[in-house]
């Protein structure tokens, strides 16, 4: 894999949490308009996750061209593990595996995946 593809892949991911950071403001602003709860808050990082890791499949599988649902996993295991060791150094929380980690790490995996195979 040349230079060129792992700056292809860098940007992939760069859009992918720019998509969030969208995503989130959007969500944050109709739940602070709404009212809701905590449960919509949680169902809202979700469908971020879903929507962030789907379209960065989707592209990196459309990029890779073979072994598309693999580069989907790739793309959103970076993501996964950059917003993981972001919470960890932002939070100050040590770092552990409950079950709110493996729900979210397994929707950016098969989110990722369903990208990847979807793509062209």
């Amino acid at each position: 894999m040349g230079k060129k593809n792992i700056l292809n892949y860098v940007i992939i991911l760069a859009g992918m949490f720019i998509l969030s950071a969208v995503l989130l403001a959007v969500m944050s602003a109709f739940i602070w308009k709404t009212g809701a709860g905590a449960g919509a808050v949680s169902g809202c990082v979700i469908i971020v996750y879903i929507l962030s890791n789907f379209i960065g499949g989707f592209v990196a599988g459309k990029q890779a061209g073979k072994h598309k649902f693999l580069w989907g996993i790739a793309v959103s295991i970076v993501y996964f593990a950059v917003i993981f060791v972001a919470g960890i150094w932002f939070m100050g929380n040590k770092p552990g595996v409950n079950p709110e980690v493996i729900t979210g790490a397994l929707v950016c995996l098969v989110s990722g995946m369903f990208g990847g195979m979807l793509a062209p």
